[in-house]
């Protein structure tokens, strides 16, 4: 397991995932980072390293890998972190500004410099 780069955050914000299979369900967010996400998944429905598409709070959608699982809980690892902007705005619970901002990335991805 590969240790956290950004620091962790707690939120209380609703949310819902996507599964590869298509089940959608709706989940409680407790704990965030720019790079992941932690979760309860009392329904064992994500599985090691499925990719599962989140929506949290009305942002996203987040694409995500489940890293791992302890139980019911399991850790989710963005694909593409979660921009600086958007995150503070989730850490200080301003939902609406979190959106705005979410929206005006859709369709940005992050620039690779190939060698």
């Amino acid at each position: 397991m590969q240790a956290r780069t950004s620091s962790r955050v707690r939120i209380t914000a609703p949310g819902s995932a996507k599964s590869p299979r298509g089940a959608t369900w709706d989940i409680q967010f407790d704990d965030l980072s720019e790079g992941g996400c932690r979760v309860d998944d009392p329904r064992h429905g994500l599985e090691l390293g499925a990719v599962v598409k989140l929506t949290i709070a009305g942002t996203g959608p987040h694409h995500s890998e489940v890293a791992w699982r302890q139980g019911d809980r399991v850790g989710l690892e963005f694909m593409r972190p979660i921009s600086e902007g958007v995150f503070s705005a989730m850490a200080e619970g301003e939902w609406d500004k979190a959106r705005e901002l979410s929206a005006d990335q859709i369709g940005r991805f992050p620039i690779r410099r190939v060698r």
